[in-house]
């Protein structure tokens, strides 16, 4: 057997160890939720429950080897290339396990950009910790007059001695309420230019001076959190790399987060067209001409998202990461819009009335949902901007 073989057999065996097979999905019209919630929201001891629950799936994953595969050996990682990871997620998407949600900035984000630019102490303190299911983290980067324009962000860090006193306000930070620690980029120099004058602090979030408060979503749910940060004290060990190179960590802690946008996205997709080909029969619109010519073209475009990102996925380490992941985002984004708008079409006034008729105002979540996610992870005219200039070689939008 090839070395790929062998480890998938290795997973095969600890899942059938450590969890049941997964149902395969019938969709049956009128039964369980609809699920057609973008955002994962759910609040209190449900939250709660799920948050521990990822934590131990975590923790045992690790103990067995799988926590970490692409990981540095040294840090208890195994060393191994991206496509055992890809292998690993397709053998345990058949397995009924825990939702990694809660955990997920942490492992795609915060862990990731830690071990390019974190101190060896950092690394074996938060990255592992986060892998070993021990840490929640997240991410303390847009603010109110900052989110695609980072660099214009307004959080002041001020030194005083050996520590740092942070003070700001921060915006649409996910897992804020149940975090740890947070990743936080802040104003260190107000005199530099604005791309040299920050500098990335990792921050307790339990400390004095951190008051976390939920965003309360179009949706109704509470998927993010505007967190404030009232002179909170900061030891200068966790600075995350020299002072006023900021930037730089910002710029490959964002490009794990279009990866981690981008690669679970085809199952809420997939799943959404399947039901909109059933609305379209129930509606009575199945043998539109115009119908089946929208969801033929929408079908076209999940599609094409589906194998860019198999693409993507097949690229050597570092080659499919710019310009292609913000491919990969904006047609998720597309999607999730153009999934939307073909529900409302079909339904018409039934998606913003709510008559209790299973699978039709359900769908004004989803319709109010995929705003969002053409903001996360970079705005589509910022993403369009970088493929122009970097893809395109077309000049750089003028300052």
């Amino acid at each position: 057997m090839t070395e790929e073989e062998v480890f998938e057999h290795e997973a095969t065996c600890f899942l059938e160890r450590h969890a049941c097979p997964r149902a395969p999905e019938e969709l049956r019209w009128g039964e369980g939720p609809e699920e057609l919630t973008i955002f994962h929201e759910t609040t209190g001891a449900a939250e709660q429950r799920e948050v521990e629950e990822a934590k131990r799936w975590q923790a045992t994953r690790w103990q067995a080897g799988f926590g970490w595969i692409c990981g540095p050996p040294q840090y208890g990682g195994r060393g191994l290339p991206a496509s055992f990871d890809r292998i690993y997620r397709s053998v345990e998407a058949g397995y009924a396990v825990a939702d990694l949600s809660p955990l997920r900035i942490g492992l795609s984000t915060v862990g990731p950009s830690l071990v390019v630019n974190g101190s060896d102490v950092q690394i074996r303190r938060f990255a592992v910790g986060v892998h070993a299911g021990d840490i929640v983290a997240c991410q303390l980067f847009s603010e109110p007059d900052a989110g695609s324009d980072l660099a214009n962000l307004k959080t002041r860090a001020v030194a005083d001695g050996k520590v740092w006193r942070l003070s700001g306000q921060k915006v649409w930070t996910s897992n804020a309420q149940f975090a740890d620690v947070g990743l936080a980029l802040a104003r260190t120099d107000p005199d530099a230019p604005q791309h040299r004058g920050l500098t990335a602090f990792l921050v307790p979030m339990d400390s004095v001076g951190v008051q976390v408060r939920p965003i309360r979503q179009l949706t109704g749910g509470a998927s993010f959190n505007e967190v404030f940060l009232d002179d909170v004290e900061v030891a200068d060990d966790l600075r995350v790399g020299a002072t006023g190179e900021g930037w730089r960590v910002a710029l490959s802690t964002l490009s794990t987060e279009r990866t981690a946008t981008g690669d679970r996205s085809h199952a809420l997709t997939g799943r959404g067209f399947r039901l909109l080909r059933t609305l379209a029969r129930r509606q009575g619109q199945g043998d539109d001409p115009a119908v089946r010519q929208a969801l033929a073209h929408l079908h076209a475009r999940l599609e094409v998202a589906r194998y860019h990102q198999l693409r993507i996925q097949a690229a050597a380490y570092g080659e499919g990461e710019g310009p292609p992941r913000a491919m990969d985002k904006l047609l998720l984004a597309g999607n999730l819009q153009a999934i939307g708008e073909v529900a409302a079409r079909l339904l018409g006034p039934k998606v913003a009335a709510d008559t209790g008729e299973w699978g039709t105002y359900a769908w004004s979540r989803w319709l109010l949902g995929a705003t969002g996610y053409r903001l996360g992870g970079g705005t589509d005219e910022i993403l369009k901007t970088m493929i122009a200039e970097k893809a395109l070689g077309l000049p750089r939008a003028p300052s």
